[in-house]
C-alpha cells in the first residue's frame, strides 16, 4: 500500500506542475502585450556580451598549427630513426620502384580511388598498409631535401640542385607542407588533356622551387622522384605531376654542403 508521504509527495509534484503551467501561461500573455523592440532590448540584456576573442573558434587556427607543430616533430623523430645513409636509400629506392599505380590498386595498398587526373585520394581510399607507405614516402622527400646531421641523416652531398614541382593549387597543401623552405609561383597551367579527363589548359597551379644538396651517385634525385611519384599516386592524384631537377652553378646555399 502507498505510504502517506508517496501521496503527499504525488500531490504536491501535481500543484508544481500546474503552477508551473499557470505560469507559463500567465507570463506569454503578458510577454504578448509588450513592445516588440522592448522584447527585443530585454532579449539581448539576457544574452549578454559577445564570447571573448579567445573563444573555441577563435582558437581553431592556433590548434590547427599545434597539429602541425606536432606533425612536425613526429617526423622529424621517424627521419632520426631512419639513420638515412647511401645503402638505407637505395634499399628504399629498390623496394619501391616496382609500385606503379597499377600495383598499388592491385596490392590493396589504395580502394577504388578516384581516376587520375580527378579529385585527390583521400583517407577512405587508402588502406593501412597505404597509409604508411604514404607517410614513408613523405619522410623520404623530407629527408632528401632538408635532411642533414642533426637528422640522423648521412649523405654526403657534393652539388647544389634546385627541384622545381607543378601542382595544381587546389592539391598543393598535399605536398607544399613539406617544402618547408620552398618557392611558392602562382602560375597558369597550358595542357589540354587528350583523354579529356583533367585539362590544364589556364588552370590555377602553384610552381615551387627548393635547393638540395646531391650525392656523387644522384640517388638523392631518384629517390626524390620516386618520392613524388608515390605521393602522387597514393594522393596528390594527377595524371602527370611535373617535377624537374637541375644543376645550381652558385648559390648561396653551397655552405651547406
Amino acid at each position: 500500500m502507498t505510504g502517506l508521504d508517496d501521496v503527499i509527495g504525488d500531490i504536491t509534484e501535481q500543484l508544481d506542475a500546474e503552477r508551473e503551467a499557470a505560469f507559463r501561461l500567465r507570463l506569454r500573455e503578458k510577454l504578448l502585450d509588450q513592445p516588440k523592440e522592448w522584447l527585443v532590448d530585454q532579449l539581448l540584456e539576457h544574452i549578454g556580451d559577445a564570447p571573448p576573442a579567445d573563444s573555441a573558434e577563435a582558437e581553431e587556427p592556433d590548434s590547427a598549427e599545434a597539429s602541425n607543430q606536432h606533425e612536425r616533430t613526429a617526423r622529424a623523430a621517424r627521419i632520426k630513426a631512419m639513420c638515412l645513409d647511401d645503402a638505407c636509400l637505395h634499399a628504399f629506392i629498390d623496394r619501391c620502384r616496382p609500385l606503379t599505380r597499377d600495383r598499388l590498386e592491385q596490392d590493396k595498398y589504395l580502394l577504388a580511388p578516384p581516376v587520375q587526373g580527378a579529385a585527390l585520394i583521400g583517407t577512405a581510399c587508402r588502406t593501412p598498409r597505404g597509409e604508411l607507405l604514404l607517410r614513408d614516402a613523405k619522410d623520404l622527400l623530407e629527408a632528401l631535401l632538408f635532411g642533414d646531421a642533426s637528422l640522423n641523416v648521412r649523405l654526403v652531398r657534393v652539388q647544389r640542385e634546385l627541384l622545381t614541382i607543378t601542382v595544381a593549387r587546389s592539391k598543393a597543401g598535399a605536398i607544399a607542407g613539406l617544402l618547408r623552405a620552398a618557392t611558392e609561383i602562382d602560375a597558369a597551367g597550358t595542357w589540354r588533356d587528350p583523354e579529356q579527363v583533367s585539362h590544364d589548359d589556364r588552370a590555377p597551379n602553384t610552381q615551387l622551387e627548393v635547393e638540395y644538396g646531391e650525392v656523387a651517385t644522384e640517388a638523392v634525385g631518384r629517390g626524390i622522384k620516386l618520392a613524388l611519384r608515390l605521393i602522387n599516386d597514393l594522393e596528390i592524384n594527377e595524371q602527370v605531376l611535373y617535377a624537374r631537377m637541375e644543376n645550381v652553378e652558385e648559390s648561396t646555399l653551397e655552405s651547406t654542403i
